[in-house]
């Protein structure tokens, strides 16, 4: 299928010529491309050679064929293989995704790095950014991994942006066209970030499918406003028949990376800073990395005005929070919960309905003397970097972390026994409290599914949980062992 049919695209791309398609393009988002021309029907935001003439707003034709199957009216952009900036002094750093981003976060571009890149490479390197002709010359701010370039507010309704960088001598290091288009991204108070689903192709992560489904109608049930979702090269078609009703019906936009980075830390890398800046001047609270097994709850209404948990509680809840420790806004970068771990549900029910826990709350897995990490909530207008357990970057005046108490909320986590090298499916051995707080959705959220899927919940379940990743994936992680592509820093990202 050639995308180029499609105008609600966006991409980046790195071009031997200086031509670019100057048709409309994507809600405030950019993203990167290969190396090659495309259709002038697509719109793009694009690297360009940096000896090219500054006026490239033309049309290039050509037959571009792109690698995933479908698409959406929802869809934000499409994020290929990664663009290297290199230094006068051969140290180089890789960007993956440009965001422009405008409204009450700031106006700016954002260049957001790689997993890969150093920070410390892009901390001790002075760069500038500027629009043609060296127009609006300023620094570029260093957050961690992510390179903030200020834009002037007068554009902000612009949907062209010409972006060059150079470093402290003037020397040109990148020319990017970023492009969007307004409206598709509203306002929220509470929105999601959704990865991908298959970044393991292994037993103990079957089922993932179903999982997405219902997690998906939980959150939406209560609370969460948007999905900015997430698919690979090569996973994308797999979750098209899930993903489409959402797409369709506004509730979320899907973010395309055409390639399949390797090792899987470095996907949630991508997926977590990409939808940090996606959120900017969109949302207030963004939950960055709550898997699909993963179902946060309050146990507590004290926060509330009447004492009463509400049923779309995350909309609400974590503003509640704050206030009731007596804190502003401005001041907390992040709420952190902490999780139980839950037998699994029969494939034809939902994973809610297990009413066996562990006792106590969940342990590291790679550490079980320790507890497991915990999840967060982050406040997106202060924070600027973070990983999957916390913030990285953010404001100094915001130095808060909310801890909350068991009491008042934790997620339930419904994970196979990975410490027993038990398989899904198999009895759980290690569960021992019976904890029956969310058994109470399920009529709610059976009556949701059927009412999106026009299928009885059950069956829909059952057919979902018999889904198996592709078996191309299977040896995409194999090459990453054989490439010693592995993740060295296991503990960075442990008890995802």
């Amino acid at each position: 299928m050639l995308w180029a049919n499609y105008a609600f695209w966006l991409c980046l791309c790195f071009f031997d010529e200086t031509d670019a398609s100057d048709q409309p393009s994507c809600d405030e988002q950019s993203a990167l491309q290969v190396t090659r021309n495309v259709t002038s029907s697509v719109p793009l935001t694009e690297w360009l050679p940096l000896g090219a003439a500054a006026n490239f707003f033309s049309n290039v034709d050509s037959d571009a064929t792109f690698v995933s199957e479908w698409t959406s009216p929802r869809d934000l952009a499409v994020l290929p293989a990664p663009h290297s900036l290199r230094f006068a002094d051969g140290q180089s750093i890789d960007v993956f995704s440009v965001v422009p981003s405008f409204g009450e976060d700031g106006h700016f571009i954002a260049l957001l790095l790689t997993k890969k890149s150093q920070k410390e490479i892009a901390e001790s390197h002075a760069m500038f950014c500027s629009g043609p002709n060296r127009s609006h010359l300023t620094q570029v701010r260093v957050h961690h991994r992510s390179l903030l370039c200020d834009w002037p507010k007068e554009e902000a309704e612009h949907e062209n942006f010409e972006v060059f960088l150079e470093d402290a001598q003037g020397n040109n290091l990148a020319r990017v066209l970023a492009r969007r288009k307004t409206g598709l991204v509203k306002k929220y108070r509470t929105v999601a970030c959704v990865r991908d689903v298959y970044f393991l192709n292994e037993a103990t992560f079957s089922a993932a499918l179903k999982l997405l489904v219902e997690w998906l109608e939980f959150y939406t049930v209560h609370g969460i406003e948007h999905f900015f979702v997430y698919t690979f090269r090569g996973t994308e078609d797999a979750v098209k028949e899930v993903l489409m009703p959402y797409l369709q019906s506004g509730l979320a936009t899907r973010i395309h990376f055409d390639d399949y980075p390797k090792p899987e830390s470095h996907r949630f890398h991508q997926v977590i800073k990409d939808c940090l800046y996606r959120a900017k001047s969109h949302a207030t609270w963004v939950l960055p990395s709550v898997d699909f097994d993963e179902y946060f709850h309050l146990n507590s209404g004290h926060i509330f005005p009447d004492g009463r948990v509400p049923e779309n509680y995350l909309k609400t809840a974590w503003d509640a929070i704050v206030k009731s420790e007596g804190k502003q806004l401005e001041e907390v970068k992040s709420i952190s919960f902490r999780r139980h771990r839950f037998a699994r549900a029969p494939s034809d029910a939902l994973e809610i309905s297990s009413t066996w826990r562990e006792e106590g709350l969940e342990r590291s897995r790679h550490h079980p003397e320790e507890g497991a990490k915990p999840k967060f909530a982050y406040n997106a207008h202060v924070v600027y970097d973070l990983w999957w357990h916390n913030p990285l970057a953010w404001d100094p005046r915001a130095n808060q972390d909310i801890e909350l108490a068991e009491t008042l909320g934790v997620a339930n986590h419904y994970r196979t026994d990975f410490r027993a090298g038990a398989k899904y499916g198999d009895a759980d051995r290690r569960v021992s409290t019976f904890d029956d707080k969310l058994t109470s959705d399920v009529p709610l959220l059976e009556q949701a599914i059927e009412r999106r899927f026009g299928e009885q919940p059950h069956a829909l379940l059952k057919r979902l949980s018999q889904e198996h990743p592709p078996m191309h994936l299977g040896q995409l992680n194999a090459d990453a062992d054989v490439n010693n592509d592995v993740d060295n820093d296991v503990d960075d990202w442990d008890d995802y």
